[in-house]
Formats: C-alpha cells, structure tokens, sequence
C-alpha cells in the first residue's frame, strides 16, 4: 500500500510542476502582449479559468488551461485577455474590447 501512496505523490507533483510551468508560459505571454501594445498588465499575473483535456496539434491527449488577466488600454479602460494552452502550447490568445467594471 506504500508504493500507491508514493506513486499518487509522485503523479501529484507532476501535475503541480506542469501547472507551474503552464502558468509561467501564459504570464509570459500576457507581459507580452501588454508590452507590446503598450497597455498596463494589471496585477501582473494570471488566473486560472478552466481546466479540460484536449487534443494537440500531433492528437495526443494533454491538459487544456485558460488563464484569464486583465490590463488597461491608453482610454484607461479595464479589459480582460485569455490565453489558452493545451500541453506548454499556447493555442489561442482573445482580448476583450468591452469595458470591465474595475
């Protein structure tokens, strides 16, 4: 019965390192775009929206994560983007044009 436990914690940490990984791609992704559209990322991080399984470009089943973060465009209006990653790829990216309360 040791061995299961050890294996469940073993396959526990697998999962966390592959979230932080994940997370880590798509803040990276988010301080990108803000950057490059010189808009202000707020709170510089991303949260956690969705958590699926989905099929890769090659068809392998992986981990599809969407990460939602809100940034400030030059009217000093609150948006909220999303990056989708299935696996460590980012798939989709979509930024919202219609004004969050903040």
């Amino acid at each position: 019965m040791e061995h299961w436990a050890i294996l469940a914690l073993v396959a526990l940490a697998w999962v966390w390192h592959g979230s932080m990984r994940a997370r880590e791609i798509a803040c990276d992704e988010a301080r990108a775009i803000c950057q490059r559209m010189a808009w202000g990322w707020l709170d510089e991080t991303v949260s956690l929206k969705s958590l699926g399984v989905a099929r890769d470009g090659h068809g392998r089943l992986k981990l599809r994560r969407i990460y939602a973060f809100r940034y400030l465009e030059a009217a000093h209006r609150i948006h909220e983007g999303v990056v989708m990653l299935v696996g460590d790829e980012i798939q989709t990216v979509l930024l919202d044009t219609a004004r969050l309360d903040a």
